[in-house]
């Protein structure tokens, strides 16, 4: 007389065949799917599968090819390094002031003709500033939609 009754061990004896025929089955795939062994006669473990031998060359020419181009265009801007500038219509101090910008903001250079006035875009429309007051400085349009400062990786 036993602990369990026949129908309890029947169904421990179908649970243990159905855990064993998976296991046996996860095998059978494990070794068909396997890499195949090359078997090296020099080597001192031949038993073990020889390592694929790759030429770096190759490698970097795979990668030349995966590189993305990447263009960004940089262009010179006129940076103000004073406070309080005058923006004008023309280029003088006779002409009408349009308005003032500060220390830091960046326009557009329309033309540099190395003259005392700078011709800039201001308000989407022609204006000059003095040229003392403003560095070039290359800049290149940021995913933002922002002007920032390039910087050469030579």
């Amino acid at each position: 007389m036993g602990l369990l009754d026949k129908k309890s061990r029947t169904s421990i004896m179908y649970g243990v065949i159905i855990c064993l025929s998976i296991a046996i089955l996860f095998c059978i795939i494990k070794l068909a799917t396997r890499p195949p062994v090359e078997i090296d006669p020099d080597a001192e473990n031949y038993y073990l599968p020889v390592k694929e031998k790759v030429d770096l060359s190759d490698i970097e020419i795979q990668i030349n090819e995966k590189k993305e181009e990447v263009h960004i265009e940089v262009e010179d801007r006129a940076r103000l390094i004073e406070d309080n500038v005058n923006i004008r219509s023309g280029p003088g101090t006779d002409f009408e002031r349009l308005g003032s910008a500060y220390k830091g903001f960046d326009f557009k250079i329309l033309s540099n003709d190395g003259s005392d006035w700078l011709k800039i875009e201001y308000d989407n429309r022609p204006a000059y500033v003095f040229a003392e007051y403003v560095e070039i400085v290359p800049m290149f349009l940021n995913d933002d939609g922002e002007y920032e400062d390039y910087v050469s990786g030579d």
